[in-house]
């Protein structure tokens, strides 16, 4: 992950950082590059702005080819026919904007690293706050750093730790106890074996999976099962947080080591927005978590006890977030479930757009209501989550204007998002979060002045008990920092304080 916080006050989603995907076969004379392909294809949602992958060729040397762009523009067909190995990672990267610098291929990933002791490359999925002390170590020892990222400072402490051994399960367990963060990596060595390792609160998702043939066997490891599934592997099980997994060309795949601990810290939001409803994390089945919380925002929807609105109400999601959620939603109600909102699924990216009139327009551009549904009707709309409502504000003011509905009634799969994440995930600051701006100005009133500004008739938020109830998971087990505010990781404490001090102008930068 590029160390650099996007300030553009526009964003109105929150974006997860990247992707990876491992893939090691026993036939050195098998290509697994269009595995690769398809097992992060089935993750571009992760990650849009770059892709890579990391190859052992003949002879124990690891070629890397990465460029921005979408992965079926950059490993195309022309690319994929001159690359050739049967071991290789790969990584697709979230969109970020800003200064040229962070445009250089250094900062893409997989991230190779080469001397005259060691070479390996890696791919990484989280963030480590803490890294800019761990960057400071390596400096006084001598380590030259060429990019500002938390992967490279992984990169140079795993380097540092490699001198004089092999034994990279010790090497990756020592790593870990100087790392306070949220992450998920594979490493390819130059002798052909890929190791994964999840952070011992897991965080982020990973998974590994396997496909046996009468010539070969295959093994994998995903950020997220639909990876697994693109590529028609066997889903094996999750990689369990603290575990590293070893997987190898010469033999089964077998965990190596377990650092965890009782409490774990899987992201809530894995299950409410960012991974793809297909997959499965921890035993848990995206699809059906989600389809869980819109049963449970019916349960406790004052609104359904109404007669004259139930019988006129119709439930409405936002596409394609809102999906699984309305669906369980409408279930529940026993109402209509009708696809009121058409999106145009080529228009991309509209959130990094700057100005309130161009953000204005492209909302009109990517999503229209079909009137002949909407038009007379109690619209119960469905969404995963506000972070700064001014796309949500569109889309009410849309309805009303365009689809002619007669009243909204905005109902929220998440809880309010009252803090910032520093946990690997692209929120906002806390300033910029609607649900923290406004509870600071109106106290506890705070969700009914969210209404008003938004423009809906009603609006129902998830509590946090069902978010848990429907993940079926309980608050040891999940992060819900940027839901409560409290964070599992003792260094984001000092991230918050440096953001808090910005604030305040008393930051000597």
């Amino acid at each position: 992950m590029t160390k650099k916080y996007n300030s553009e006050s526009q964003r109105d989603k929150p974006h997860e950082h990247c992707a990876i995907f491992g893939v090691a076969c026993n036939d050195i004379g098998f290509s697994i590059s269009k595995l690769l392909y398809s097992g992060l294809i089935a993750q571009q949602h992760r990650g849009q702005e770059a892709t890579g992958i990391s190859l052992l060729e003949t002879g124990g040397k690891i070629f890397t080819y990465k460029r921005k762009g979408l992965v079926s523009k950059v490993l195309n067909t022309k690319v994929l026919s001159k690359l050739w190995g049967n071991v290789g990672i790969g990584h697709n990267r979230y969109a970020t904007t800003g200064a040229q610098e962070y445009d250089s291929l250094d900062y893409l990933q997989p991230f190779h690293f080469k001397n005259n002791e060691i070479e390996f490359s890696l791919a990484f999925n989280g963030t480590i706050p803490n890294y800019a002390e761990l960057m400071k170590k390596l400096e006084d020892m001598g380590r030259v750093f060429v990019t500002n990222t938390d992967t490279e400072v992984i990169a140079q402490f795993i380097a540092s730790l490699s001198i004089g051994t092999e034994d990279w399960p010790e090497i990756l367990r020592l790593a870990s106890k100087f790392f306070d963060g949220s992450y998920s990596l594979i490493l390819l060595t130059s002798k052909g074996d890929i190791y994964a390792m999840r952070d011992p609160l897991g965080f982020k998702p990973l998974c590994i999976g396997e496909l046996k043939t009468a010539k070969r066997n295959i093994y994998f490891v995903s950020s997220e099962s639909c990876g697994i599934d693109a590529v028609d592997g066997e889903f094996l099980r999750d990689v369990k947080p603290g575990e590293i997994v070893h997987l190898s060309h010469q033999k089964d795949i077998h965990s190596e080591m377990v650092l965890g601990t009782d409490k774990t810290a899987i992201c809530q939001f894995e299950y409410v927005y960012f991974a793809r409803p297909d997959s499965i994390i921890d035993g848990v089945s995206v699809a059906e978590a989600r389809v869980r919380l819109g049963m449970y925002l019916a349960k406790n929807d004052p609104i359904l006890n109404d007669p004259e609105i139930k019988e006129n109400a119709i439930v409405v999601p936002v596409p394609d977030s809102g999906r699984s959620v309305a669906v369980g939603y409408a279930k529940e109600a026993k109402l209509p479930y009708v696809e009121g909102l058409m999106k145009n699924r080529y228009i991309w990216r509209t959130f990094i757009l700057p100005g309130q009139n161009l953000r204005k327009a492209a909302v009109k551009e990517k999503l229209n209501p079909i009137k002949s549904f909407i038009e007379g009707k109690d619209v119960i709309l469905l969404d995963d989550s506000i972070v700064r409502g001014t796309t949500m504000k569109q889309i009410v003011h849309l309805l009303k204007q365009r689809g002619g509905a007669k009243r909204i009634h905005l109902r929220i799969s998440c809880p309010p998002i009252i803090s910032p994440c520093y946990m690997g995930i692209d929120f906002p600051t806390k300033k910029e979060l609607i649900a923290a701006r406004f509870y600071k100005t109106y106290g506890d009133s705070y969700i009914e002045e969210i209404r008003k500004h938004i423009g809906a008739d009603s609006i129902l938020y998830q509590t946090k008990e069902d978010l848990s109830r429907a993940i079926t998971k309980n608050a040891n087990q999940l992060c819900m920092a940027c839901l409560t505010g409290k964070y599992p990781l003792k260094s984001v404490e000092k991230l918050r304080e440096i953001e808090d001090s910005i604030a305040k102008g008393r930051v000597n930068c």
